[in-house]
């Protein structure tokens, strides 16, 4: 009971565990790190990949869990909807050389982060189902304001860290023509 009771405490101890460790593999020994995959999500939106936007959704669904619960419901669904279309990701801009990679598999990262929503899913769908029976959903604990911190701790200190900075204007470049060696090859 008292999982359920702290289920929204649930989802952000998983989502802060997903951020240390790799979200996806790629070929040619490329990876790319979870913290990564959520400062730089909002550009997948160039390339046609949505699945970062199910963070925000999250956050939205969580702020409302207890005085809208349906609607946080729906996002929180919502959420997850988006976070599951990455499994349609074929190639990824390496984040060394920045040219398009092909996937080769996710990482715990993403698994974790993926528990993260449909654990709040399958929570916030429990106390919904108990507010029907007039059983009050539960508020804020302090544990949710302090891994809320934590978070904002984190996100600020990756922010300025150089080993995850991602230069777009590299991403976008076109890539480079490989020239023949010889003057006489075609």
């Amino acid at each position: 009971m008292i999982l359920l009771n702290r289920y929204v405490s649930l989802t952000l101890l998983l989502f802060l565990a997903s951020l240390g460790f790799n979200a996806m593999y790629m070929t040619g020994d490329g990876r790319l790190h979870a913290l990564q995959a959520l400062l730089y999500g909002p550009w997948g939106l160039v390339f046609g990949m949505y699945g970062w936007f199910a963070n925000p959704l999250l956050g939205l669904a969580m702020l409302l869990h207890r005085r809208w619960r349906w609607v946080s419901l729906v996002l929180g669904v919502s959420a997850l909807g988006l976070a599951l279309s990455s499994f349609g990701i074929d190639r990824m801009p390496d984040n060394r050389s920045y040219n398009f990679v092909n996937l080769t598999h996710f990482a715990p990262g993403f698994y974790l982060w993926l528990l993260a929503i449909l654990g709040f899913c399958l929570g916030q769908a429990w106390w919904c189902r108990q507010a029907r029976q007039g059983v009050s959903i539960p508020g804020w604990h302090w544990l949710d304001g302090a891994l809320m911190v934590v978070l904002g701790v984190v996100i600020h200190f990756a922010l300025e860290a150089p080993s995850l900075r991602f230069e777009m204007n590299r991403a976008l470049e076109p890539q480079p023509s490989i020239q023949p060696i010889d003057p006489d090859t075609i």
